[in-house]
C-alpha cells in the first residue's frame, strides 16, 4: 500500500466522525445547523492528527454556509505537510430533506499539487475511463467546454461504439442548464436531473462504467470540481473544468489567481498524488449510510488513491475492514 493509503485511513477518522455526529440532523430541514456540526466534528479530528494540515479550499463560501475556512492551519512545524480540500457535509439540501447520497468529503495532497481557487462555480465535464475519455484527452479542453451538448453526445457515442439513445447525462436541475437539458434530450439521450450531489454522481459514473449514467456536464461548485478532477485522474477518466464566477468579487479573485477563462484538464488541476476520502451519511448505490445497530454505529467510506479505490468500514469510529473495489 502507498503512504497515501495510510494517510487516507487516518483522515477517514475525520469524515467518519462528521458523519456519525451529523446523522441526528437528518431530514430536519436545518441544513446550516447540520453543516456546523459536520464542520466542527471534522475540525476537531483534523486538529488531533499528526500532520501540518492547511485548508487550501473550504466549502460553503458561495452559499455563505458554515465551513472550515481557506487558510486554516493545524499541526506543528516538522510534521508532514498536506493541503486539504474539505466538504464536511456534501449534498446538504438532500441531507436536510432526508434524501440519499449525502457525504462527508476530504481530499489531502502535498503542497503545490492543486491550485487555490475561489469558492464559486466551475463549468465541468466528466466521463469514466473509456475510448471517449481517451479521445477527449487529445483535444483542447477550452473549446470542448463550449461545444454544444448534442455534439458532445454524438462524439461520446461514436468513440464508444454506441447509440446516442443509450447515453444518460447527469445535469443539475437549475435554470442555468435549461438549454443543455433540452439539447441532450433533443439529441435522443436520457437526462438524469440531480438537485445536488455532484461528488456522489461522479463516483457513480466513474465506478460503474457502463452503468446507468454516462457522463456529467454543466456548472457545479468549484471546490467539488477539484474533487471530481482528482477522482477522474485516479481512475483513468476524463475531466475538464473552467472557473465560472457568480459575482464581481469572485470574478476579481479568479483574475488575481490567474484562472480567468482558463479551461484545465484533470492532470492540470491535479499535478500529483494524494488521497480522497468520502464517508457516506445517507445510503447511495455504492455505500451504506450511517447505521446504528445494537448500540453500535457503523459507517462506510471510499478511499481513492493511485493504487485503487478501497471501501473502509468503521464501527464506533474504529476501522474494522478494508476492501479493494477497483485496481488502477
Amino acid at each position: 500500500m502507498s503512504d497515501f493509503f495510510r494517510i487516507g485511513v487516518e483522515f477517514a477518522r475525520a469524515t467518519d466522525l462528521a458523519a456519525r455526529n451529523v446523522i441526528v440532523w437528518s431530514g430536519k430541514a436545518r441544513k446550516n445547523e447540520a453543516d456546523q456540526v459536520a464542520v466542527e466534528s471534522m475540525r476537531q479530528c483534523i486538529a488531533e492528527l499528526p500532520y501540518a494540515s492547511h485548508v487550501l479550499i473550504g466549502e460553503g463560501e458561495k452559499d455563505q454556509a458554515p465551513m472550515l475556512y481557506a487558510g486554516e492551519r493545524f499541526g506543528s512545524p516538522g510534521q508532514t505537510e498536506l493541503d486539504l480540500v474539505v466538504d464536511p457535509l456534501e449534498c446538504t439540501t438532500n441531507f436536510a430533506h432526508g434524501l440519499h447520497d449525502s457525504l462527508s468529503v476530504l481530499l489531502a495532497v502535498p503542497p503545490g499539487t492543486i491550485p487555490a481557487i475561489p469558492g464559486t462555480y466551475m463549468t465541468q465535464m466528466l466521463l469514466p475511463d473509456s475510448p471517449a475519455a481517451s479521445f477527449f484527452r487529445q483535444q483542447e479542453v477550452g473549446p470542448l467546454l463550449d461545444t454544444n451538448i448534442k455534439e458532445i453526445l454524438r462524439t461520446v457515442a461514436r468513440e464508444n461504439g454506441v447509440d446516442v439513445g443509450s447515453l444518460n447525462v447527469v445535469i443539475q436541475d437549475r435554470p442555468r442548464h435549461k438549454e443543455i437539458i433540452e439539447g441532450a434530450r433533443s439529441a435522443g439521450a436520457g437526462v438524469a436531473l440531480i438537485d445536488s450531489g455532484s461528488v456522489s454522481a461522479a463516483a457513480e459514473i466513474l465506478m460503474r462504467k457502463g452503468g446507468r449514467w454516462s457522463l456529467l456536464f454543466g456548472t457545479y461548485g468549484a471546490p467539488e470540481g477539484l474533487i471530481l478532477a482528482f477522482m477522474a485522474k485516479m481512475t483513468g477518466g476524463f475531466f475538464a473544468g473552467r472557473i465560472a464566477p457568480h459575482d464581481p468579487l469572485f470574478e476579481h479573485q479568479t483574475r488575481i489567481l490567474g484562472l480567468e477563462d482558463r479551461a484545465l484538464s484533470a492532470e492540470e488541476w491535479v499535478k500529483g498524488d494524494g488521497c480522497l476520502i468520502m464517508t457516506c451519511i445517507h445510503s447511495s448505490t455504492y455505500l451504506r449510510g450511517v447505521e446504528v445497530r445494537a448500540g453500535h454505529t457503523f459507517t462506510e467510506s471510499l478511499l481513492w488513491t493511485r493504487s485503487g479505490v478501497h471501501r473502509l468500514s468503521h464501527k464506533n469510529g474504529e476501522l474494522c475492514e478494508s476492501t479493494k473495489l477497483m485496481s488502477l
